[in-house]
């Protein structure tokens, strides 16, 4: 019997196999083939009912389709149209299966180099899981990186977010009894002694998939001067556009190109989140509009030049 090991290695060449020859399809024997050559150490060939069984376990657990094409008497991808939000979901399981791939790989493989890594408060999931699931209230103690004491916190928990290889929590605060009326997030990685709660908080309406549109990243606090949503305009060069082009920023993004430059848009509410975003590309690009975002940039980098005067 294959070990999980071999499974998960198996699973993840065949949907890699599939993504790369795409319309073109694979007959089972091909694929087979490819199984074989694909690493030295480990044949991946598979009998027809056990490559039948791998693709239901392909379908189940990362939506991904691949069915027999008829015309072409090959294998193939089924190109369903999906919603960002699914495409994001297949994306994340793929990319999940692979990294595990690695990490079983890694223990074996003195090529394979992994940074040291802290806990990433993972371990927290399920708690967090059952108290936003069953609608219940959520008790931590939490410690923001510039205190040495945690603080006990309380909130309404409503989802939980992925952000740049971070997790958060999203929902609202409970402070002195009173429900706050802004979304707040905590990062998985600083709750300690999660607990779910066993009364029913009050429940607000609220389309938090919708809410986080207006944002960039996981922070909702505006900067001062901003409330609502702004067009805001960077310039930049048309080779340095290119990188905005393969990594959109947010889903609002749009780019043109006039007088030679590429011209970025984006319609979202500046948090600081977003400007250091913005810093982070240093000369690279410009912000064009609106005029007090590029006030409140000037006003930073100034801050920042002064400590080296």
């Amino acid at each position: 019997m294959a070990s999980k090991h071999h499974l998960i290695s198996r699973l993840t060449r065949i949907v890699e196999l599939f993504q790369l020859y795409g319309a073109s399809g694979l007959s089972f024997e091909e694929l087979n083939e490819k199984l074989k050559s694909s690493y030295e150490d480990e044949d991946l060939r598979v009998s027809l009912r056990t490559f039948q069984r791998d693709l239901k376990d392909i379908e189940s657990s990362l939506n991904i389709k691949i069915i027999f094409d008829k015309s072409l008497r090959k294998y193939v991808l089924e190109h369903s149209v999906l919603s960002q939000q699914l495409q994001n979901y297949r994306q994340f399981a793929i990319e999940s299966l692979k990294m595990f791939n690695i990490a079983q790989d890694a223990a074996s493989l003195d090529f394979i180099f992994i940074n040291e890594r802290k806990a990433s408060g993972l371990e927290n999931y399920p708690v967090i899981k059952e108290a936003i699931v069953h609608k219940k209230y959520l008790v931590f103690a939490y410690q923001k990186f510039d205190q040495y004491k945690s603080d006990l916190r309380k909130m309404i928990p409503l989802a939980l977010i992925e952000n740049k290889n971070r997790w958060y929590v999203a929902g609202f605060e409970i402070k002195d009894g009173t429900v706050q009326t802004f979304l707040k997030t905590f990062a998985l990685d600083r709750i300690l002694n999660a607990e779910a709660g066993l009364e029913t908080p009050p429940q607000k309406p609220l389309n938090l998939k919708k809410y986080f549109e207006d944002f960039f990243g996981i922070t909702t606090q505006p900067i001062d001067g901003f409330s609502e949503v702004v067009d805001i305009h960077i310039e930049t060069s048309i080779e340095y556009g290119k990188y905005f082009r393969t990594l959109p920023l947010h889903t609002s993004q749009q780019i043109i190109t006039e007088n030679g430059k590429s011209i970025i848009t984006f319609r979202l509410v500046p948090t600081m989140e977003f400007v250091a975003e913005l810093l982070s590309h240093n000369t690279r690009i410009k912000v064009i509009k609106p005029q007090k975002l590029v006030e409140v940039l000037k006003k930073i980098m100034q801050e920042n030049l002064a400590q080296y005067s």
